[in-house]
């Protein structure tokens, strides 16, 4: 197994090259599949006294969509869902060109192209959505459970990864914790995407790895203890739509 190269937070963000496609982007804007199982995802979640759990699933999903398409350096949003709620949400804003009134800047907000999930597992998702990208030289993958995630970051988080591409092909920034991955970038010739368990350990084989300090990108959501300390980082509307009127025990905690 070929040692993994590990960044910090000292990335250098001008070594852009130029990745113009047929897909509309110049410079350093790429295009961003988002695979998004909406309300039928998160089964580890156990959504708190009150709330609907597949409300709360498909609400990450919304924000988590909603900050990728206010990002300047995403040229569109490749969304694969089979959940027929957020599918028609997200064709919506395709349909707005990305403007649907959810608080961004419509200046700012980038088209939406949404894609039936092949039901197969995530794998089989993010195969959608690469095929869907034509000729595109380079593509990111986003996991749909960042409720806290910002334009802001996912922007710096892309400048760090397109940085990284020359000199070797693919980047990743991992989780929280640092074992999962919440962002993979490259060249789409070298990209193996191997989300799921451990998915860190394996994009480490051929991707750069970039410890970036960016908290909300990082934040993904599979219990309980991630949704609160989501919420304490600032959830976008949709979730926080969906917890409206509730309070966050994290497991352990005394209540009064």
């Amino acid at each position: 197994m070929p040692e993994s190269h590990v960044v910090g937070r000292a990335w250098a963000v001008g070594a852009e090259r130029d990745f113009s496609s047929t897909d509309g982007h110049r410079g350093d804007a790429v295009p961003v599949v988002i695979p998004a199982r909406g309300g039928a995802g998160k089964s580890r979640l156990r959504a708190p006294a009150g709330v609907d759990h597949g409300i709360l699933a498909r609400a990450m999903a919304q924000d988590t969509i909603t900050a990728a398409l206010a990002c300047s350096r995403v040229s569109r949003g490749y969304v694969v869902s089979g959940d027929a709620r957020l599918a028609a949400w997200a064709g919506r804003r395709s349909e707005a060109g990305g403007r649907s009134g959810d608080g961004g800047s419509p200046d700012r907000e980038r088209p939406c192209r949404v894609l039936a999930d092949p039901a197969n597992g995530l794998g089989r998702a993010i195969d959608a959505g690469l095929r869907a990208l034509g000729d595109a030289p380079v593509a990111a993958i986003l996991l749909a459970d960042l409720p806290a995630l910002t334009a802001a970051d996912l922007d710096a988080a892309l400048a760090a990864s397109l940085a990284a591409l020359p000199a070797h092909g693919a980047a990743f920034v991992p989780d929280a914790e640092g074992t999962g991955t919440v962002l993979l970038v490259g060249e789409v010739a070298r990209l193996r995407p191997a989300f799921g368990p451990d998915s860190a350990a394996a994009h480490a084989r051929h991707a750069v790895r970039l410890d970036l300090d960016l908290p909300r990108l990082r934040r993904d959501v599979d219990d309980a203890a991630d949704l609160a300390s989501a919420v304490r980082l600032g959830v976008g509307r949709h979730t926080s739509a969906a917890l409206s009127g509730v309070a966050l025990v994290e497991p352990g905690a005394a209540v009064d």
